[in-house]
């Protein structure tokens, strides 16, 4: 990488909290002291929303999202298969049931119809990945999830700064989760945001992630939870929590990074324009589907090999790359249900933490046909801001090359 996306000002931040030496989020330092309050405050004005909550992972955030939601044992959450695994392992963690359901072919996306087959009388949420940082079709699915009282979580771990129809994606549902990892489109070195409208989700967001206490709660929302009447001392911790908390080090660097978003998606769409300057017309290869009225902004970018020119998989398409030219793409074939965890979960008719599966919910081979296809057929390409412009453009041509011998 040549073009430097951590630079002197983020050091200056982190030098400031060491030199205070105050390097945790404590209940002494206040909103104006602490950078991640800073940080929550200008990634709330960025987004629109009105509670913005800091973690340490973005898996984290997914947790504190669906706790917010009020997930718990029982509860049958619907997800894409295709999404990292804490799209759905965050659903194990709080007890609840993932229940997977099928995808668009192009995108990974869920879609309206295959939530609508998923519902039983015990699902309560349903998860929307805006995979790559393509928006997924979520107007549609919102109603569907309206029409059956089913909460909406956006996760946006992979989706910074996408708009759908003109409103930011992260805005339509109840709540919504974002990554900061090194490869997303800021940074904090690890971490994640839970981002909401709604006091409640807000607050039980916030407990879950500091141990049940109400000191990390924000912007005047009130915590109604009375003091024990029977005369047992309390310190506070007024529900079920973890220690998630985002520490001072992951905000001086989040606050700094906030401010660099425009500068940074602008480099990430001169590397798009890069690629597809140089696969569009390849035959066999399909560039990202992009849907009318979005602007994605993209955290990989996904192409595909075109079942209809070429019965190779991905995996087989990158081997040849790297034969040929010794670089190759990504091989994304990810299907979470696939995965030894939920195989183990499938054997034994019990989720990782304990809760017995119903008859119906199943992890194996075959449930979401369209999901385990398209896998097999998908490829990605690194678009990270601090990416090399040239070094990229010969890694595509190289590709390309490949692609018209082969394909």
């Amino acid at each position: 990488m040549s073009y430097r996306y951590v630079g002197k000002e983020e050091l200056d931040a982190i030098a400031q909290v060491i030199e205070r030496q105050e390097c945790w989020r404590s209940g002494g330092l206040s909103d104006q002291e602490s950078f991640v309050s800073r940080y929550e405050d200008a990634y709330a004005e960025r987004t629109g929303r009105k509670y913005v909550h800091a973690v340490c992972t973005g898996s984290s955030a997914n947790q504190a999202a669906l706790a917010g939601l009020g997930i718990g044992p029982g509860d049958e959450v619907i997800v894409p298969p295709c999404s990292y695994i804490a799209s759905s392992q965050s659903i194990v963690a709080l007890g609840a049931i993932p229940v997977f359901a099928d995808v668009e072919p192009r995108t990974l996306h869920i879609t309206p119809e295959a939530i609508e087959a998923a519902i039983t009388p015990h699902a309560k949420a349903v998860v929307v990945v805006h995979l790559w940082g393509l928006p997924a079709d979520i107007e549609p699915i919102m109603q569907v999830a309206r029409n059956h009282n089913l909460l909406v979580l956006e996760d946006c771990a992979q989706a910074h700064d996408v708009y759908y129809h003109g409103k930011l994606a992260g805005t339509f549902g109840d709540v919504a989760c974002y990554s900061t990892m090194p490869g997303k489109h800021l940074c904090t070195g690890e971490g994640g945001l839970v981002t909401t409208d709604a006091p409640d989700i807000y607050r039980r967001a916030v407990y879950y992630s500091n141990g049940g206490m109400t000191w990390l709660i924000r912007y005047g929302v009130k915590y109604p939870e009375p003091e024990p009447d029977n005369g047992v001392p309390t310190r506070g911790h007024f529900a079920f929590g973890s220690n998630r908390r985002m520490n001072e080090l992951q905000g001086a660097m989040g606050l700094v990074q906030v401010g660099k978003l425009d500068e940074f998606n602008a480099r990430r769409r001169i590397l798009v324009d890069i690629i597809e300057e140089e696969l569009g017309g390849v035959p066999g290869l399909r560039l990202a589907s992009v849907r009318p009225d979005t602007v994605p902004n993209f955290w990989l970018y996904p192409f595909t090999l075109d079942p209809a020119q070429t019965d190779l998989t991905a995996t087989e398409f990158a081997e040849l790359c790297r034969q040929d030219h010794g670089t190759a793409p990504g091989v994304y074939s990810e299907v979470n249900y696939l995965e030894v965890v939920y195989q183990q979960m499938n054997q034994q008719r019990r989720t990782s933490v304990g809760y017995p599966l119903p008859d119906y919910v199943r992890y194996e081979p075959g449930i979401c046909p369209q999901a385990e296809s398209a896998a097999q057929r998908l490829l990605t390409l690194g678009v990270h801001h601090g990416i090399d412009s040239e070094s990229l453009r010969t890694e595509v041509q190289a590709i390309a090359q490949t692609a018209r011998q082969h394909l």
